[in-house]
C-alpha cells in the first residue's frame, strides 16, 4: 500500500497548479531561520477523521505539494508545525515529499514518540518538528510543556545545536485552545501557566536561550499572553512590524500566531515577521488558515540591547528617505528594531 501511495505521489506532483508565493520577509543576515505554521488539520489517514478538508488521496497530494512549496521557498533551517496528525507517518510523508521535491535527502522529521492509535489519552492533532540536515540538529530529547494529557501533544519543547557553530537555544512550539466560546478564555490562561511553569523546569529546557513560538488563539493584551509577558518574554513579531497579523476572521486582521523570547534569546534575533503565505491567496489555493511565523537568528551574537516595549500604545508609521520608522509613544524606532530617539 505504501509503495502504491509513492507511486501515486511521483505523479499527482507534476499535475498540480500552484499560486505563486509572496517573496519571503527580509530577515536581516541570520544564520538560522525558524517558520512556525499551524497547517489546519495535516493528515496522512484522512479517512480516520472529519477535521481534515479533503477526502482523497488526490486532495491530500494537492495540500501537501502547497506546504513542501511553502517550505523549499522559505529555505528556513527548522520548521514547527502545529495542527499535525498526531501520528509518525505523517511528518515522514511530509519530509519525502519535500526530500523528492529538493532532489536529496536534506530534510529529516524529530522523532517524538507521539502516536494517537497508541496513547492513553485522546488528541488526534500535536505540534511537530521538521529540520534542515546541513545546517542544524535536534539536541536532546522531545518534550511535552504539561502532563496536562490533552495537551501533551500540542504544547512541545525541543533544543536545537546549530551545527556550524555548536551554538544551542530551545524551541517550545504550541497550539493554544481555540476560540470556541467564553470558557476557551480561561483555558488558554491554563495553556500560558502551564506553558511557564514547563519552561521552568531544566529536566525539559537544555538550553536557557527560549524562544516561544505557535497558533495561541490570542491577541495582544488577553490574559494569557499577558502571563507570557509578564514571565520576561518580549513579542518579536510586534518588535519588527508594529502592524503585524497572522490571520483574517471576518475582514479582521489579527495577530494570533506569535513569536515570543526571553531576554538572552532576543539579543540573537536578527529580525522576525508573518510571511502571508495563505491570507494573500485565494481559498482554493491556501494550505492553511494561518499564515507562516519567520525568525530569524544569528546564535552567539549579542546583536542589540534589548528593550520592552508596551505594546497598548498606539504607533505609527513613517517612511524617511527610503526607511520606514515606528513611532510609539513619542519614540521612533527602525524596523529592526533600534531606537533613535
Amino acid at each position: 500500500m505504501k509503495r502504491h501511495l509513492l507511486i501515486v505521489l511521483g505523479l499527482a506532483a507534476a499535475l498540480i497548479v500552484q499560486a505563486a508565493l509572496p517573496a519571503v520577509p527580509n530577515l536581516g543576515n541570520p544564520r538560522i531561520v525558524v517558520l512556525a505554521n499551524n497547517l489546519e488539520n495535516f493528515y496522512y489517514n484522512y479517512d480516520e477523521s472529519s477535521r481534515p478538508s479533503y477526502n482523497t488521496d488526490a486532495g491530500r497530494e494537492a495540500k501537501t505539494q502547497k506546504i513542501v512549496q511553502m517550505m523549499l521557498t522559505s529555505n528556513a533551517d527548522i520548521f514547527a508545525f502545529c495542527e499535525v496528525e498526531a501520528k509518525p507517518i505523517t511528518l515522514q510523508y511530509l519530509v519525502q515529499a519535500l526530500n523528492t521535491a529538493s532532489g536529496g535527502n536534506d530534510y529529516a522529521a524529530v522523532e517524538d514518540g507521539i502516536n494517537v492509535a497508541t496513547d492513553s489519552y485522546d488528541n488526534a492533532i500535536k505540534s511537530g518538528f521538521v529540520y534542515k540536515i546541513a545546517t542544524v540538529e535536534p539536541y536532546s530529547g522531545n518534550y511535552a510543556a504539561t502532563n496536562v494529557s490533552y495537551y501533551k501533544n500540542t504544547m512541545r519543547i525541543q533544543a536545537w545545536t546549530e551545527k556550524a557553530t555548536g551554538e544551542k537555544f530551545t524551541l517550545s512550539m504550541n497550539h493554544f485552545k481555540a476560540k470556541t466560546d467564553d470558557a476557551s478564555i480561561s483555558k488558554r490562561v491554563d495553556n500560558a501557566n502551564w506553558l511557564m511553569a514547563g519552561l521552568s523546569n531544566s529536566s525539559k529546557v537544555k538550553d536557557p536561550d527560549i524562544l516561544i513560538m505557535g497558533d495561541l488563539n490570542a491577541q495582544m493584551g488577553e490574559q494569557c499572553l499577558t502571563i507570557i509577558q509578564n514571565n520576561g518574554y518580549v513579542e518579536q513579531l510586534l518588535r519588527f512590524d508594529a502592524d503585524a497579523y497572522s490571520y483574517i476572521y471576518y475582514g479582521s486582521h489579527e495577530l494570533i500566531d506569535h513569536a515570543f523570547a526571553n531576554s538572552t534569546m532576543a539579543q540573537q534575533i536578527t529580525a522576525a515577521a508573518v510571511w502571508h503565505t495563505n491570507t494573500s491567496q485565494s481559498y482554493n489555493q491556501r494550505y492553511s488558515d494561518h499564515d507562516a511565523v519567520l525568525v530569524g537568528l544569528r546564535l552567539g551574537e549579542q546583536l542589540s540591547d534589548i528593550e520592552t516595549i508596551d505594546v497598548t500604545v498606539p504607533a505609527y508609521k513613517e517612511i524617511r528617505h527610503g526607511q520606514i520608522i515606528i513611532i510609539r509613544g513619542g519614540v521612533e524606532y527602525t524596523l529592526t528594531g533600534a531606537r533613535l530617539k
